[in-house]
C-alpha cells in the first residue's frame, strides 16, 4: 500500500486512479481529481524536488556555486592594483603579507586560492585591476563543475555511477558510448575530459610552449565538467542505492508481517 500525497489515504498501487513519478519515486492517487492537483503542484515543485533529491549533492552544488561566485566578487572588494603582477608557487600560501591587508571575505578567498594555485599573473584574469584568486584554468574548472553537478542532478538515477554519467549526456553521445557498457563508458568520459587539460598543462613544463587563455578555459572547463559530473554521479548512486535498500527492507517487512 502507498500513501496518497494529497489526501493521505492508503492506496493499492494496482487499483490507483493515477500515478506520477517525481525525483525517481512513484506516487499513487485515490482519485483523478487528486492526481490533477498533484500535477499542478508538481509543476511548481518539480524543479526544487529534483534539485534536493540528493541533499548531499545539492549541498555540494550550493558550496561550489558560492565559491565560484566568490572568485569573481572578491577582486571588486579591494582597491584596484591591490593584487597584480604577482607570481607564486602551487599548494603554498606565499602572499600572506598581501592578504593581511584585505577585508576578511577577500582575505579568506584569496588565501584559499593561494593554497591551491600558483597565481601567475600572466595566466590569470584581471577584474577591477586585480588578479583573480586562482588562474584561468582553475577558474574555468570550478565554473564548469557546476554544470557537471547540475547534469548529474537531472540525470536518471541509477546504482551505477557510470550509468548516471551516461544518462546525463545528450542522446547522440549516449548511443555511441553505450556499446562500451556503463562503467567503461563512464571511465572513457572521464578520460576524454581530463586528457586535453593534462596535455596542455604538462606541455608547458618543457618551457618551449605557453598555453593561451582560450586553451586554458576550454581544457579547464571540460575537465571541470567531467569532474563535477563524476562527483555528482557518485552522490546520485549513493542516494539511489539507499532508496533501493529501504524499499527492499520495506518489502521484507511486509512479507514477514502475516507470519507474526
Amino acid at each position: 500500500m502507498e500513501k496518497d500525497p494529497v489526501c493521505g489515504m492508503m492506496v493499492d498501487p494496482k487499483r490507483a486512479a493515477g500515478s506520477s513519478v517525481a525525483a525517481g519515486k512513484t506516487y499513487y492517487f485515490c482519485s483523478l481529481g487528486f492526481h490533477g492537483v498533484a500535477q499542478a503542484e508538481g509543476r511548481r515543485s518539480m524543479l526544487w524536488g529534483r534539485l534536493t533529491w540528493s541533499r548531499a549533492l545539492f549541498a555540494v552544488l550550493v558550496l561550489n556555486v558560492a565559491w565560484t561566485a566568490s572568485l569573481f566578487i572578491c577582486p571588486f572588494t579591494v582597491a584596484p592594483g591591490s593584487f597584480v603582477h604577482q607570481v607564486g608557487g602551487a599548494n603554498l600560501v606565499d602572499h600572506e603579507n598581501i592578504w593581511e591587508t584585505f577585508p576578511l571575505y577577500a582575505r579568506v578567498v584569496y588565501t584559499i586560492g593561494d593554497a591551491q594555485c600558483h597565481q601567475l599573473w600572466y595566466r590569470s584574469f584581471l577584474l577591477n585591476g586585480n588578479q583573480m584568486p586562482i588562474d584561468q584554468r582553475m577558474t574555468s574548472m570550478y565554473l564548469f563543475a557546476n554544470l557537471g553537478l547540475l547534469a548529474a542532478i537531472f540525470a536518471r538515477p541509477s546504482t551505477s555511477t557510470g550509468q548516471v554519467m551516461l544518462n546525463a549526456l545528450p542522446e547522440f553521445l549516449r548511443r555511441r558510448l553505450w556499446k562500451f557498457g556503463p562503467d567503461r563508458a563512464g571511465a572513457l568520459v572521464l578520460a576524454l575530459g581530463l586528457i586535453p587539460m593534462a596535455i596542455d598543462g604538462f606541455t608547458q613544463l618543457s618551457g618551449r610552449y605557453e598555453s593561451t587563455p582560450i586553451a586554458r578555459v576550454l581544457t579547464g572547463g571540460l575537465a571541470g565538467f567531467v569532474g563535477g559530473l563524476l562527483v555528482g554521479a557518485m552522490l546520485v548512486t549513493i542516494r539511489q542505492f539507499s532508496l533501493e535498500m529501504q524499499r527492499m527492507y520495506a518489502h521484507m517487512q511486509a512479507d514477514t508481517a502475516p507470519l507474526r
